[in-house]
């Protein structure tokens, strides 16, 4: 891994917690409270309070994904822009495809409607970091 690696991965960790967080303050949070998969109370027993969260955990889990997304993209060649919004995108689409209905299809933890939103916030918000990502990695190269 070299500099320019580690600063676009912590750049697309950035840009993916940023995304997300405005995402979910802004649209998601209330979208999810009113199309919850099972009762309220079970979803109580689910999730932590905003002040029970495990900040070192949080920060894992947002490098983890910021530095996969910058791998991928490395990986695809992707060096413009418009290169990497497509890696991260075809990326997306798979990767949230397995996850979001995967959980989906064995669990209760989405309904219909919150499935099909957070595959559209998560490729979204994965496309946009990708093509970051790859900006970042393709500067200063010539084509």
């Amino acid at each position: 891994m070299n500099k320019k690696f580690v600063l676009t991965g912590l750049v697309t960790t950035l840009v993916m917690f940023l995304i997300n967080a405005i995402a979910f303050v802004a649209f998601l949070k209330d979208f999810f409270l009113a199309h919850p998969a099972v009762s309220e109370e079970f979803m109580k027993q689910l999730h932590r309070d905003g002040s029970e969260v495990i900040p070192w955990a949080t920060v894992i889990a947002c490098v983890s994904i910021g530095f996969l997304i910058t791998t991928v993209i490395k990986w695809s060649g992707a060096k413009t822009f418009s290169s990497g919004l497509k890696s991260g995108f075809t990326f997306a689409f798979l990767f949230l495809g397995s996850v979001d209905f995967g959980l989906y299809a064995s669990s209760n933890y989405f309904s219909e409607a919150s499935v099909f939103v957070d595959f559209i916030v998560g490729s979204a918000s994965i496309g946009i970091s990708g093509a970051v990502a790859a900006w970042m990695l393709g500067r200063g190269k010539t084509t």
